[in-house]
């Protein structure tokens, strides 16, 4: 590779010298010739020297600095480029992350869900028995009243109706009943006692 620059350098000075000669001794037999023809053929020749100096100059003292700036630069897109892929795999990693978090939270939410419909099942039967009790002692209850209210109608009935036999029985009685009647009354009420006594 050293090879070729040094030739190529070397190619380089040689038809920079050749321009530089011709230019120097040229000038002038070229100039008698035709005055429309040499100025062409000058400027063409002029031309490639020229390329072939400012190539030469480039070769000679820019080569080394460009390669350099070129690998530097490709470092640097290199380590950028390094560290957009340790880039891209955090925020990959934490793309993921949040996948299973999201994951662990829908199988976390199903689990609530199911729990509180089972602790809500749980509550709705206890309501429910809770109501039937309570209807249940309610009716026992109510029942007792209303038996209480029974009893007490009955008594009341039955206060009224011996109230009216006796009121009715006295209005009627002593117009009916004799002294030897009520003798026996008498006997049979003491009789019935004394028995109850002995008994």
């Amino acid at each position: 590779m050293k090879n070729i620059w040094k030739m190529l350098s070397l190619f380089l000075v040689t038809l920079a010298a050749t321009a530089l000669l011709l230019q120097l001794t040229g000038g002038e037999a070229l100039a008698e010739e035709s005055a429309e023809n040499w100025r062409q053929k000058y400027d063409v020749v002029m031309l490639w020297v020229n390329f072939s100096l400012l190539s030469f100059v480039l070769v000679k003292f820019g080569k080394d600095p460009i390669i350099r700036f070129l690998r530097m630069r490709r470092d640097e897109v290199a380590a950028q480029i390094s560290d957009l892929e340790d880039e891209k795999a955090l925020v990959t990693d934490k793309i993921n992350e949040a996948r299973q978090a999201m994951a662990d939270s829908d199988a976390r939410f199903a689990e609530l869900k199911a729990a509180i419909l089972r602790m809500g099942e749980k509550r709705r039967q206890d309501l429910i028995e809770e109501a039937e009790n309570e209807s249940r002692f309610m009716m026992e209850l109510a029942q007792q009243k209303v038996g209480g209210y029974i009893q007490a109608a009955k008594r009341a009935f039955k206060e009224e109706l011996i109230d009216a036999s006796v009121n009715l029985a006295l209005k009627r009685l002593p117009d009916q009943i004799t002294d030897e009647d009520n003798q026996q009354l008498v006997e049979h009420y003491l009789d019935t006692v004394d028995r109850k006594i002995s008994a």
